[in-house]
C-alpha cells in the first residue's frame, strides 16, 4: 500500500537562529505504539505543515494545531494532521506545530509563539488573515496553547529578524482535553487574553486541569465556551470512539466561526 503524503514543512527559524537548541540532530524518531497512530520524538528544528483551506474565496482564518504527547513526542496524526485535514476542508487554514521534544518545555514555548509571529507576519503570503490567527492544542499542546496564550507579551527569546516585530497574541484559544494547567507557576490572565474554547471528558484523569483554567476564565470573566463530557476518557483526538465526544469537532468549528465572523 501506498504511504501516505504529507504537506511539506516549513522551518520556523533558520538553523542557525533556533533558540535553545538543545540538540543538532535533524532525524526525527517514529516511537512505536500498538494503536494505529503515528508518534513522532526527536524534533530539534520547529517547523510547520500547512494545510491551506480548500475553495476559499478571500482570506481565511488560520489555526496552529499542536498535537499532545507528554512532551516526550508528538501525536502528529490524530492530534495533528487529521485536525489540520478537518479545518482546512471547512475553510479554515490550519497549520500543525513540529514543536521540539522530547523534554523541551522552554523551547516548545519559544516555538509556539513565533508560528503565531510567522503567519502574522506572512500571512499575505498564506491567504490568510491577520487578525484571526488562533492556535488549539490537545493534551501537552493543550497546554503549550495556553502557555502560549498568556505569555505573548513576554517573549522568552530575543528577537531574530523583523518575524520578531509582530505581535504573538494568539486571536483565539482552543484547548481539547489540555493537561498540566494546574500546575504552577502560570502565568497571568489579563483581559487581552483571547476566546478561549475549552473541552474535556469528567473521567479525563487530566480533568482538573480543565477546571482549574475554566476558574480563573469566570473569575476574571474572560470570554469563554466550556464543554464537559461525562464520559470519553483522555487523548480521543479526531478518532470516533462511539461516544458523544465523536460531535467534538462541529462544536469547536461553530465556535471558531462565531469567533472569526467580520463585523
Amino acid at each position: 500500500m501506498k504511504e501516505k503524503s504529507f504537506p511539506e514543512s516549513i522551518p520556523l527559524w533558520s538553523d542557525a537562529a533556533v533558540p535553545y537548541r538543545k540538540y543538532r540532530s535533524k532525524i526525527e524518531r517514529h516511537v512505536p505504539d500498538d494503536a494505529p497512530v503515528t508518534l513522532i520524538t526527536g524534533i530539534n528544528y520547529p517547523a510547520i505543515v500547512p494545510y491551506p483551506a480548500k475553495g476559499a474565496k478571500e482570506d481565511s482564518p488560520a489555526v496552529i494545531v499542536c498535537p499532545g504527547g507528554a512532551y516526550d513526542f508528538l501525536c502528529i496524526d490524530y492530534e495533528g494532521y487529521e485536525i489540520a485535514e478537518y479545518l482546512s476542508k471547512h475553510g479554515v487554514s490550519a497549520f500543525v506545530l513540529k514543536y521540539r521534544v522530547p523534554k523541551q518545555r522552554k523551547a516548545a514555548l519559544c516555538d509556539a509563539l513565533r508560528a503565531v509571529r510567522y503567519l502574522r507576519f506572512n500571512a499575505e503570503k498564506f491567504g490568510i488573515r491577520k487578525d484571526a490567527i488562533g492556535i488549539m492544542g490537545f493534551s501537552a499542546g493543550g497546554n503549550l496553547a495556553a502557555m502560549c496564550a498568556g505569555s505573548y507579551d513576554k517573549v522568552p527569546y530575543e528577537s531574530a529578524d523583523e518575524i520578531d516585530t509582530v505581535s504573538a497574541r494568539p486571536d483565539n484559544l482552543g484547548l481539547i482535553y489540555p493537561a498540566y494547567l494546574e500546575e504552577k507557576p502560570r502565568f497571568p490572565l489579563t483581559k487581552a487574553h483571547p476566546p478561549t474554547f475549552l473541552l474535556q471528558t469528567s473521567d479525563d484523569p487530566y480533568f482538573p486541569s480543565l477546571t482549574a483554567y475554566e476558574k480563573v476564565l469566570l473569575k476574571k470573566k474572560l470570554p469563554l465556551e466550556c464543554h464537559i463530557y461525562p464520559e470519553g476518557g483522555h487523548g480521543f483526538g479526531s478518532r470516533p470512539c462511539g461516544k458523544a465526544t465523536d460531535n467534538w469537532l462541529d462544536l469547536y468549528l461553530s465556535w471558531l466561526k462565531r469567533q472569526t465572523k467580520k463585523a
